[in-house]
């Protein structure tokens, strides 16, 4: 008896459970906006004079993620600590809440009052930045997608009437093409006098504009996170006025986040006697030149972690 062949394509063997392919890189082009974007947004500050027990990084995630990260001296291991943590009790007058419950791992959880710990919130609404992240990842890779079955149609332009029976030479012979084959092999007695063909041909502008549709989407973006893009386009297209008013955008969306860890900052230096100052990361800038591979130009950036 012989044995069964093992079927090379999986999609033979799983059928309609088999990811399918077109999905599968939507869902990876997003996920990757989104890691891009969220690096773009927790880079955006820089702290000086923080302890070194402090974790930046992790101070910065849990403010993207939750917008609240609790600053405090923990007497039990003798050191300064900043975790996540959930406003617990009854608010005050201004509700702000009197208590916090700061988490740490499974070791750590306490509950503190508003008098021994400073509570660092992303912003004024105390609202996390990961929808901004969220949305504009999902526009751009939609956007991306896009292009790309654009171009894909641009390559592929044709839709071929065939007879049943000669079907699969046909299947082998585009594959053979977009493998990029310098020759074709077709089956014998082949008939090439049948075919019909139905142009689906894509527009040479669509490709063009879609581009620029994307370029403005991650200016958006970047406006949002309070990033400068204003450069992003040709200088020589751009007013003054026009770019002004871009970074009084860029400038106000900045201190959105700025101003409420500046407050912060300034709290615990009243409380924890200390000399914590946070301001914006001009490296931020460069990350999102690479992320874009656009030029962009610090505007009113403070360059030394004093504000904006």
């Amino acid at each position: 008896m012989s044995r069964r062949k093992r079927p090379s394509d999986a999609s033979t063997v799983y059928g309609d459970f088999y990811p399918n392919s077109n999905k599968t890189r939507g869902t990876l082009t997003e996920t990757m906006y989104h890691r891009v974007l969220t690096e773009l947004s927790v880079n955006r500050f820089k702290w000086v004079g923080m302890p070194d027990t402090i974790d930046e990084r992790f101070l910065e995630l849990t403010l993207f993620r939750q917008a609240l990260c609790v600053f405090y001296f923990d007497k039990d291991v003798d050191r300064y600590m900043a975790l996540r943590a959930a406003g617990v009790g009854k608010l005050n007058m201004y509700d702000n809440p009197t208590q916090f419950m700061v988490i740490g791992n499974s070791m750590v959880s306490k509950t503190l009052t508003a008098k021994e710990c400073v509570p660092i919130w992303g912003n004024f609404l105390r609202y996390p930045d990961n929808d901004i992240v969220l949305l504009y990842a999902n526009k751009l890779a939609n956007i991306d997608r896009t292009i790309e079955i654009n171009l894909l149609g641009s390559r592929h332009s044709h839709v071929l009437f065939v007879d049943e029976n000669e079907r699969l030479s046909y299947v082998n012979l585009m594959r053979q093409q977009a493998e990029g084959q310098p020759i074709l092999f077709g089956a014998p007695g082949l008939s090439m006098e049948k075919i019909q063909s139905f142009n689906i041909g894509i527009d040479k502008d669509v490709v063009l504009n879609l581009m620029l549709a994307k370029a403005k989407m991650w200016n958006e973006c970047m406006t949002l996170l309070g990033i400068n893009n204003s450069n992003q386009d040709k200088k020589e297209r751009l007013v003054s006025a026009e770019v002004g008013a871009n970074d009084d955008q860029v400038t106000s969306a900045r201190g959105v986040a700025l101003n409420a860890r500046m407050l912060a900052a300034e709290q615990i230096n009243r409380i924890f006697n200390l000399s914590v100052n946070v301001g914006w990361n001009p490296q931020s800038q460069q990350n999102a030149r690479g992320a874009a591979g656009l030029v962009l130009e610090p505007v009113g950036a403070d360059l030394t972690g004093s504000g904006v």
